[in-house]
C-alpha cells in the first residue's frame, strides 16, 4: 500500500493514490504459491480412487487455495489507483480512477458541490486500522483517496486542502 501523496500547484491541489507496478507484480507472483497445494494434495498423490474422504478433504483444501490465488490475481489486475484534483482556477474537483481491467474513468464536480471533508479511520480485524480522506458532496456522492497507515498524514492533506479552500472563497 503506497499512502496517498499531496502535488501542491499553483491553483491546484492533487491526491495521488497510486497502485505501483511493483505491488501488481508482487501480487501476482504471490498468487503462485498457494497453488503448490492443488499439485502436492491432487496431482503429486496420484490418487487410485477419488470417492474417500481423505481425497475429498484434499479437493476441498485445493479449491480454498485456487481461490486465494485467484484473489491475488484479481487484485493484481483490478487494484485501483486514482487521483482527487482541486482545480482552484476552474473551481472543479476532479476525480480519476483506472486500474488495467479498469478503463480510465474521469468525472468532474464545482466545487460548490463539495459538502464535506473528512478523515474516516477503516478497522480490520486482523491489522491496524487504516485512514483515508473522504470527499463528500451535496449529491451525496462520495470520493475516497487511497488508504494510509497514519491518520496525521490524512490529517494533513485534509487540513491543507481546507485550508487552501478557505482562502479561495470570495469575501
Amino acid at each position: 500500500m503506497s499512502d496517498p501523496l499531496l502535488v501542491e500547484s499553483d491553483e491546484r491541489l492533487e491526491i495521488r493514490s497510486p497502485m505501483r507496478p511493483g505491488m501488481r507484480v508482487f501480487l501476482a507472483v504471490l498468487a503462485i504459491f498457494p497453488l503448490i497445494a492443488p499439485y502436492e494434495l491432487l496431482v503429486r498423490v496420484e490418487w487410485q480412487h477419488y470417492l474417500n474422504p481423505f481425497f475429498l478433504l484434499a479437493a476441498f483444501i485445493s479449491a480454498g487455495a485456487m481461490g486465494l490465488s485467484a484473489f491475488f490475481v484479481y487484485a493484481a489486475v483490478a487494484g485501483l489507483s486514482s487521483e482527487i484534483v482541486f482545480d482552484m482556477s476552474n473551481s472543479t474537483l476532479t476525480h480519476t480512477f483506472e486500474a488495467p481491467v479498469v478503463r480510465r474513468t474521469r468525472r468532474v464536480y464545482p466545487l460548490s458541490a463539495l459538502s464535506a471533508l473528512e478523515t474516516v479511520e477503516r478497522d480490520w480485524s486482523d491489522s491496524s486500522p487504516t485512514y483515508h480522506l473522504e470527499v463528500l458532496l451535496d449529491d451525496g456522492t462520495v470520493i475516497e483517496s487511497g488508504p494510509s497507515w497514519s491518520r496525521e498524514d490524512i490529517d494533513v492533506i485534509r487540513m491543507r486542502i481546507e485550508r487552501v479552500m478557505a482562502s479561495q472563497v470570495p469575501s
